[in-house]
């Protein structure tokens, strides 16, 4: 069965597993992120720069850091439970906010046999170094979208020339925390000190902030892979001109 038939068959499981997103802190030491950032360049097959986001990703295989650092599968167990062997995501240098998406399997990724035993769980970032005296947040959304990889552009100013991801002008059907449709089409509502300089209010049209998370190397955010995030800047620490890099992961569950 081909992954998309899996999230429609499954749709009460995924749903079943949705929960705010958190930050861990400390999941890291120094000497594991340094590790880690080494890492992104050893294990890279290539590296990957998008002009239009100013975005450089060495392109790894993501199993494999898991097996270079395996005690990461374990503590990963403790923090969501189980989950398959099979992750996708990347590493990422950039100095641009990111607009509203989900991290999921591609259509192209979805050719893949390993992927047709697959439903969606929980994804991760992991921030590895920002620029000194910088701050960096990352919103995430009370909205969440089953089925592949997707960018939210109603208002079409993205192009996603180099990019797999689904470029969304008319949002699709969005599921609450609850399992429950979502079929709100309202104007964003601002959130007091939370602002999105590089997403046009059109494109958060029907989307509603569910929680703010800090960037902080060391630590980790976790959420549901389904969950729409973008980054954002607080009003109180208004210096988003930084450098930062981090690992995202998607975890799937076997069905």
């Amino acid at each position: 069965m081909t992954y998309i038939k899996n999230c429609h068959q499954h749709l009460d499981d995924i749903t079943g597993a949705f929960e705010p997103a958190r930050s861990v802190d400390n999941f890291l030491t120094q000497d594991e992120i340094e590790h880690l950032i080494l890492l992104q360049f050893q294990l890279a097959d290539k590296v990957k720069y998008t002009q239009t986001s100013n975005n450089i990703q060495p392109v790894c295989n993501v199993n494999k850091l898991f097996e270079e650092i395996p005690s990461l599968t374990e503590r990963f167990y403790e923090l969501i439970g189980d989950f398959s062997d099979h992750h996708t995501g990347n590493y990422y240098i950039t100095t641009q906010l990111h607009d509203a998406h989900v991290d999921l399997l591609t259509e192209r990724e979805c050719l893949e046999p390993w992927t047709q035993s697959l439903i969606p769980y929980k994804s991760c970032v992991i921030p590895l170094m920002i620029s000194d005296n910088a701050h960096a947040q990352t919103a995430f959304f009370n909205q969440r979208h089953i089925g592949y990889s997707i960018t939210f552009d109603r208002v079409g100013i993205s192009e996603q020339a180099n990019s797999d991801y689904e470029l969304s002008r008319e949002y699709p059907n969005l599921f609450n925390i609850d399992g429950t449709r979502n079929y709100s089409n309202r104007d964003y509502e601002r959130k007091k000190n939370i602002l999105f300089p590089q997403i046009p209010v059109g494109n958060l049209k029907g989307l509603s902030i569910e929680t703010v998370l800090d960037y902080t190397p060391g630590s980790v955010m976790l959420f549901d892979a389904c969950q729409i995030h973008a980054s954002c800047v607080k009003r109180s620490k208004p210096n988003y001109k930084w450098l930062k890099s981090g690992i995202n992961i998607q975890f799937y569950k076997e069905v």
